[in-house]
């Protein structure tokens, strides 16, 4: 999936009133979890990357002078992001303003992660509004997660049989942070399987439409379920139907249980099924997909191979 978030985060001397609509769209919260230190305050708090599994939450606290800018994962799943910070007003950097940093994964989905610190920061004068502009990009995944052997089963039904629309570096899409996607022509409607057995960590299920113009890179223009497997890896299930997707995050499923329904929304020219198994990539921006077999008759294994049909016996 392709992210690409901006936050607007204004810091002022006296926060918000409870539910205003600013043009940050950011909710100050004085009872804030992690606020507990002795004259230190949440000023501002922005949510983004939110799935129906978990969000990021972006606070900026004060103490004094000392700016802190803080963010919390709240995914049963590590999360990496890129970040930077600009056009500071009323502020000056005490550390650095760029940076890529693994977030810990919550206990639970919508959990409360780890608060980690991105940069600290000068309020130059106390008397006056603060502001700062923080971009990012995110990516679900640990970038240390390897693949340990495992085969995979096709991700749809018994009995059912579809061709490889793409393969591994496919054309169309399958490179970069897709290299060694597969995508199945199955139509609307096809009940979706798990390929392996892993943990529900988020879902979208809201998108509606599809298409091949650059919005539709979005990630919440997208139906998909991510799985995590016992190695750390991903299983990336995309393009499902609209209110199609079986699953919560935190389930525990089995290889072959149902997922969802295939469909065709976000970036997609075509009714199908888009699988891969991947993590984030090191910085932040790319996923790593990696290559992977599948269980494609008794006792046969295969790389899917682009055009290739393939019956679903398990």
């Amino acid at each position: 999936m392709r992210t690409w978030l901006v936050v607007l985060l204004v810091g002022c001397q006296s926060m918000p009133a409870p539910g205003q609509v600013s043009r940050n769209a950011a909710t100050a919260d004085p009872g804030a979890e992690g606020d507990a230190t002795p004259g230190r305050r949440l000023d501002n708090r922005m949510i983004d990357f939110a799935f129906d599994g978990g969000q990021l939450e972006f606070e900026l606290y004060r103490t004094g002078t000392r700016v802190e800018q803080v963010v919390r994962n709240r995914y049963a799943v590590p999360v990496t992001m890129h970040w930077t910070i600009e056009a500071l007003d009323n502020l000056e950097p005490t550390t650095a303003l760029e940076g890529t940093v693994l977030l810990p994964a919550a206990q639970e989905p919508r959990g409360a992660g780890q608060p980690v610190v991105l940069a600290e920061l000068s309020q130059i004068d106390p008397g006056e509004r603060y502001r700062r502009e923080l971009y990012f990009r995110a990516r679900f995944g640990d970038p240390r997660a390897r693949p340990r052997p495992y085969v995979y089963r096709l991700p749809y039904p018994h009995g059912l049989t579809f061709s490889v629309l793409q393969g591994f570096h496919g054309e169309f899409s399958h490179r970069g942070s897709n290299e060694f996607a597969v995508d199945f022509n199955c139509p609307v409607a096809t009940p979706v399987v798990a390929a392996r057995p892993g943990v529900v960590v988020a879902v979208n299920a809201s998108a509606q439409g599809s298409g091949t113009s650059p919005e539709f890179l979005d990630d919440r223009r997208a139906n998909f379920v991510i799985v995590l497997h016992d190695d750390g890896t991903l299983g990336e299930y995309m393009h499902l139907a609209p209110s199609g997707v079986e699953v919560a995050p935190g389930q525990r499923v089995t290889r072959g249980q149902e997922l969802g329904l295939s469909g065709n929304t976000g970036f997609s020219s075509t009714p199908h099924l888009h699988f891969q198994v991947m993590t984030a990539d090191d910085d932040g921006v790319a996923k790593r997909s990696f290559r992977f077999e599948l269980a494609v008759a008794p006792r046969r294994v295969s790389e899917p191979i682009q055009g290739q049909r393939y019956s679903a016996w398990e």
